[in-house]
C-alpha cells in the first residue's frame, strides 16, 4: 500500500478543560516515592506523570461492557475489529435535535456502506466540542440504528458529536439508552466527539482505533487514525 495522507480524527485533550475528569500530576523523578531510587544528576529534566481520568473524556470509544454485563470491555474486545476499511457519510443536514432517518441515512450513503465496515458521520457538531453548545447535535432513530446493525452490517459507528442517542422532546436525554443498548449488544463499539472527519466525506480508507488495553474499562479515550491509500 503506498500511503498518501494520514488523518488524525481524534481531539487534543486538555487537562481541567475537558467536560469530564482528567488530571495530570506531573513531577521530576525524584519527588515521587515510588521513584525515589532513579536519581537525577543536578538539575537534569527527568520527569513521570500520573493522569486520573473519566473514561469518557474526549474522543472516546464505548465498549459492549458499557450496557451488557457480560459484554467484552477494552482489554477484550478483537483487535481485528478495530482495524479495517473505513467511510465518512455526511449527515450534517440534521441539526442539533433533529432525526436521522433510515430512509435519509440511505440516501446520503448512496450504496457506499460495504458489510464489515467501521462508519463514521459527518455532523459538523465538532465545532462545538469544549463550548456550552456541545452537546448540540442530532440524534439516529432506532430503525437506522437496526439497519446499521442487520442490513449494513458495520464494525463500529462513530460520529463527530457528544452522541448518536435519542433526544425527548425538550431536548434532553432520552430515558435510558435504546440505541446504545442495540449496538453494543450487537457487538458494535461506538465512537463520540471524533473530529477532522470533514476532509474524508465519501472516501474510503483505512482506519485504526486503538485505545489502551485496560481490563473492566467499559470505554476510553482513544486516538483514531485514517490513512488514505494512493489509489
Amino acid at each position: 500500500m503506498n500511503l498518501r495522507r494520514v488523518f488524525d480524527l481524534s481531539h487534543t485533550l486538555m487537562p481541567g478543560r475537558e467536560e469530564y475528569r482528567l488530571e495530570i500530576d506531573t513531577r521530576l523523578v525524584d519527588k515521587w516515592e515510588q521513584f525515589s531510587k532513579y536519581p537525577r544528576i543536578g538539575d537534569s529534566w527527568y520527569i513521570i506523570s500520573e493522569v486520573t481520568l473519566n473514561t469518557h473524556t474526549g474522543t472516546h470509544i464505548e465498549f459492549p461492557y458499557h450496557h451488557v454485563k457480560e459484554g467484552q470491555d477494552a482489554a477484550t474486545f478483537p483487535l481485528e475489529h478495530l482495524i479495517g476499511p473505513g467511510l465518512v457519510l455526511n449527515v450534517s443536514e440534521w441539526g442539533d435535535g433533529q432525526e436521522i432517518t433510515l430512509d435519509g441515512l440511505k440516501r446520503v450513503a448512496g450504496g457506499r456502506i460495504q458489510p464489515g465496515d467501521i462508519l463514521y458521520c459527518y455532523t459538523g457538531c465538532d465545532r462545538f466540542y469544549r463550548t456550552e453548545h456541545q452537546h448540540r447535535r442530532p440524534s439516529f432513530s432506532t430503525e437506522t440504528i437496526q439497519w446499521l446493525i442487520r442490513e449494513a452490517k458495520i464494525k463500529i459507528l462513530g460520529v463527530d458529536a457528544s452522541g448518536i442517542e435519542l433526544r425527548n422532546p425538550q431536548g434532553g436525554p432520552y430515558p435510558g439508552q435504546p440505541n446504545h443498548e442495540a449496538l453494543l449488544q450487537a457487538g458494535v463499539p461506538i465512537i463520540e466527539y471524533m473530529t477532522n472527519l470533514e476532509p474524508l466525506i465519501n472516501q474510503r480508507f483505512l482506519t485504526f482505533v486503538l485505545p489502551l488495553k485496560v481490563t473492566g474499562a467499559e470505554a476510553f479515550p482513544v486516538r483514531v487514525i485514517a490513512v488514505e491509500d494512493e489509489s
